[in-house]
């Protein structure tokens, strides 16, 4: 099966630009690089699967009933446990998208009014118009009503921030600052969707939407960080028998930075990762 307008156009940019980088990483609820679980714990089964001549995969949601309106998750051919693109469709002013304080169903004035105008606008037969931003990783489908549409978030954080940059290596006294707040969306700009958390006999990881974890910690991944950071103002990072810290390399990957604690709390290891221009908490052992 080839990809038709189900999707939008995947605009891959190139890290030379005249302006600056607007990267969203939220739609509908939804974080990109999240679980596929977080996907089906909220939605269940989908009304339609899609496998693609490259290997991507497109699952469709509805969430009207005559389906007027879905939202499709796409997972990539590298890795097919998490979410690559979001699109949300569906031209009903009463649905809120979750993005930039916008409702689907405006018309393409206000959009334009809202976001700016497109660098580019491409014509799409019976289904409208596509509006395309550059260094953007966002992009918008206006009906042949002249309503907003379809709205589509892409992962497209190699292209934009390739190369790692070792001065965004947050200190762990910033990291302490932010887990120590006790407050989930404090704490949520920190971590990596991908997050997992390694414990004794458990391994904890976002199974609900990035909203919903951060309204109620279904997960419980912020209550597990709170009790096992306890101790952690304690440490002494100028004493090797306590900290340390170390790169880990794998094959084909940016390398990770990784905060070693050896002794007095039960925390004992922070892995961040090169995402989306920041490093952020991918791993946690205890």
């Amino acid at each position: 099966m080839k990809k038709h307008i189900l999707t939008l156009t995947i605009l891959f940019l190139n890290s030379s630009f005249i302006f600056s980088q607007d990267i969203i990483t939220e739609l509908n609820g939804f974080k990109l690089r999240q679980f596929k679980e977080a996907v089906r714990s909220e939605y269940k089964e989908p009304l339609q699967v899609n496998n693609f001549d490259d290997g991507f995969v497109a699952e469709i949601y509805l969430i009207k009933p005559d389906s007027t309106a879905y939202v499709i998750f796409e997972y990539p051919n590298w890795n097919k446990e998490i979410i690559f693109s979001i699109q949300i469709y569906g031209a009903f002013k009463e649905i809120d998208p979750r993005f930039k304080n916008i409702n689907m169903g405006i018309s393409e004035s206000e959009l334009i009014e809202k976001i700016g105008n497109p660098s580019i606008s491409k014509d799409i037969g019976e289904y409208g118009k596509m509006l395309e931003y550059e260094n953007t990783n966002y992009s918008f489908e206006i009906n042949n009503n002249g309503e907003l549409a379809s709205i589509k978030i892409v992962d497209n954080y190699n292209e934009i921030f390739p190369d790692p940059k070792v001065e965004k290596i947050p200190s762990l006294e910033k990291i302490k600052e932010v887990l120590n707040s006790n407050n989930p969306k404090i704490i949520s700009e920190i971590l990596s969707p991908e997050i997992e958390i390694y414990l004794a006999d458990t391994t904890l990881f976002f199974k609900q939407s990035w909203e919903n974890e951060i309204n109620s910690d279904s997960s419980k991944i912020y209550k597990t960080i709170s009790e096992i950071i306890k101790g952690i103002n304690g440490i002494d990072v100028t004493d090797e028998n306590q900290y340390e810290e170390n790169m880990r390399l794998t094959l084909g990957e940016n390398p990770k930075h990784v905060l070693k604690f050896k002794t007095g709390i039960k925390l004992k290891e922070i892995v961040l990762k090169w995402e989306n221009g920041r490093y952020l908490i991918w791993e946690i052992k205890a």
